[in-house]
């Protein structure tokens, strides 16, 4: 009996929400996350946030690999809330204000980031080879004497 309102249920929000949720529903029963608990958190998501958003919603997770009801809801919620922007910092000088900059390209930070770095063991040789001694400079060690 659960097993066929397991179903039902599956069936009723593929109906509501399309195709797409039923690839979403075959990877989310893939997934070690109980499927009948999943169904009933995205048919509540439905009630809350109509059937048009909740499958835009996992078109977005199901692209990102999200499985979960969780996930749908995150990122409903997010598109739910708008974020207020602040406005631009005024200066006293009037023409200071009317400045245009050039965007800043970060191409050549994410160069240097991502250039290869010398591995540990060549710092170290690297630094000992350095601190060696020349046959023509003088010792100043004792034992040498």
């Amino acid at each position: 009996m659960a097993a066929a309102q397991r179903s039902a249920a599956q069936q009723r929000l593929i109906q509501i929400l399309g195709s797409t949720s039923e690839y979403y529903l075959r990877k989310l029963a893939d997934s070690d996350r109980s499927i009948a608990r999943q169904v009933r958190e995205l048919l509540q998501l439905v009630r809350d946030y109509g059937p048009q958003a909740v499958a835009a919603a996992i078109e977005k997770a199901y692209a990102a690999r999200a499985f979960g009801a969780d996930y749908v809801a995150n990122i409903l919620r997010q598109q739910q809330s708008r974020r207020t922007l602040q406005p631009p910092l005024r200066l006293k000088d009037p023409e200071l204000n009317e400045l245009a900059t050039d965007p800043l390209s970060l191409l050549d930070y994410d160069a240097f980031i991502l250039r290869p770095r010398k591995e540990p063991h060549d710092l170290i040789a690297s630094e000992t080879g350095s601190a060696e001694l020349d046959d023509h400079e003088p010792s100043t060690r004792s034992d040498l004497r």
